[in-house]
């Protein structure tokens, strides 16, 4: 498929996002304004698909809006966490990689709200979560926040498995990884077991990952040991 200009321009969110991470010591919350006045003329040219792993439409534009609105509200506030320089009473580690964590998370949430393929919610559910894993344990000289992050990693990489697992085996019995392959295959052959296992596996990771009942009990302790920033981040974007 050969990429055009309305291409980009429907891709401009995700685009300016990726690039604000890389300049995020200059131009955090500048990018991720940019980001929102690029999804003006990036509705224009929605619906748009890019390649099979994306759609941007109009609905994926809105929640795009709704992750970039969080993001920049929880980078104010990170911010004010942060506080003054590290000799004047603020925060004593790194300050700068906390922004380009949460930049990085926002891209992934913006390419998980894009996707029509099992392969790119998948690269974007994990581009969203794994800097998460530094996001929770950012206060590193607290135990009770790299107590969280480990807590994190262990049980959202066992998500992660279920959902991997889950994608084999609706891929196994529908013979593609697109939403509409899967959902024409369901409609074909009926309610296959494979299917059914698959479903429930997938609906088991994004369980973890969403913190749903009963997959939540990790969620108090995250939290709890996560900066009040991160925290904020974890509950909304």
């Amino acid at each position: 498929m050969n990429l055009t200009l309305p291409h980009f321009i429907a891709l401009l969110p995700l685009l300016i996002t990726g690039a604000t991470a890389i300049l995020v010591m200059l131009a955090s919350l500048l990018g991720l304004v940019l980001a929102l006045l690029s999804l003006i003329p990036a509705l224009e040219v929605a619906p748009l698909e890019i390649t099979t792993l994306m759609r941007v439409d109009r609905l994926g534009l809105f929640y795009s809006a709704l992750v970039l609105i969080a993001t920049l509200a929880c980078v104010t506030l990170a911010h004010a966490y942060l506080g003054r320089k590290p000799g004047e009473g603020g925060f004593p580690g790194n300050r700068e990689e906390l922004y380009l964590l949460m930049l990085l998370s926002a891209s992934g949430a913006i390419v998980l709200v894009t996707s029509q393929h099992l392969a790119s919610l998948f690269i974007g559910l994990e581009l969203l979560s794994v800097p998460v894993y530094g996001l929770v344990g950012y206060a590193f000289f607290h135990r009770q926040s790299l107590e969280a992050a480990l807590k994190y990693l262990v049980l959202s990489a066992a998500g992660s498995a279920f959902l991997l697992f889950g994608m084999a085996l609706l891929y196994a019995e529908a013979g593609s990884l697109e939403f509409i392959g899967i959902g024409l295959s369901m409609g074909t052959f009926g309610s296959a077991p494979l299917v059914e296992v698959g479903i429930a596996m997938l609906l088991v990771g994004l369980g973890f990952k969403l913190s749903l009942v009963p997959f939540h009990l990790w969620t108090p302790d995250v939290y709890q040991g996560a900066p009040a920033p991160v925290a904020a981040f974890l509950a909304t974007t």
